[in-house]
């Protein structure tokens, strides 16, 4: 009979700090009316109390890997989108993510003599990918406008900028899980 090797399994999460030197940046700014005013029915998560102007930021950071040594060198182009629509996932709270029982009540558990809660948490804030066959990465994900505002005046500083992402791969998918722009490099602290 011939001998089956078990099969290793793999991590159900891995988590890599990235550390990247900005080489440029692009912004750009738009004012418009909520687009769900002219066409509602195609408005799948309207809400009444979403803001008639839509005021986006975008920012468009492209730098290289400084750390981790296995991706030192790599290129990544990070889209951040800074948006005051009625997006859930930028306005939620702890409240929205806390686990339901089937009567649609909060759920706790007993810890050291406390009922605290349980959270469902979101798999992160956006994505990230590879580009297949090149040392290249791409990245998306949506920012509170203050968020967005904040980095754009780090970039009109004039010194140099480094991006720390934490990301966090679960199966096949890779998510930002949190994203820090800064003038000192993420890699040295």
């Amino acid at each position: 009979m011939p001998r089956t090797s078990k099969r290793q399994k793999q991590p159900e999460e891995e988590h890599t700090h990235l550390a990247l030197r900005v080489e440029r940046c692009e912004a750009s700014v738009e004012a418009a009316v909520n687009y769900n005013v002219y066409a509602p029915q195609s408005a799948w998560h309207s809400d009444d109390d979403d803001p008639l102007h839509r005021f986006t930021t975008r920012l468009t950071v492209a730098g290289i890997s400084t750390y981790p040594e296995e991706r030192a060198g790599d290129a990544y182009e990070v889209t951040i989108y800074g948006d005051n629509l009625g997006s859930g996932d930028i306005r939620a709270t702890l409240k929205d993510v806390q686990e339901r029982d089937e009567h649609g009540s909060p759920k706790y558990r007993q810890y050291r003599g406390r009922q605290i809660p349980i959270y469902k948490p979101p798999p992160g804030m956006g994505l990230i990918d590879k580009i297949r066959g090149e040392p290249r990465w791409t990245a998306w994900l949506r920012v509170s406008p203050r968020f967005a505002s904040d980095a754009l005046a780090l970039m009109s500083n004039g010194r140099s900028l480094y991006l720390a992402i934490h990301e966090r791969k679960a199966h096949r998918t890779r998510w930002v899980q949190s994203v820090s722009l800064q003038t000192t490099d993420p890699a040295e602290e």
